[in-house]
């Protein structure tokens, strides 16, 4: 009874201390477009209804370069 009860303690503890890497953890991973920016509201709308995310324009561009619009989105 004796040999029962301490592999039934030393399973227990095993579990116990296995139990994180047993579960497998997923993780979110957002993924990004770019394309030429036509405007803040436009960018944004584009950017919800094509890839449910969320769009911005860049804020400062060199001279002579085009604005983007840059999309992150659920992959």
């Amino acid at each position: 009874m004796a040999k029962l009860s301490t592999f039934c303690y030393v399973l227990l503890l095993l579990v116990i201390i296995c139990g994180e890497e047993m579960v497998p953890m997923t993780e979110a991973k957002d993924c990004n477009k770019v394309w030429t920016c036509k405007g803040d509201d436009r960018c944004r709308a584009d950017c919800q209804n094509q890839f449910k995310g969320k769009g911005i324009c860049d804020a400062y561009t060199a001279p002579l370069v085009p604005k983007q619009c840059f999309c992150v989105y659920p992959c």
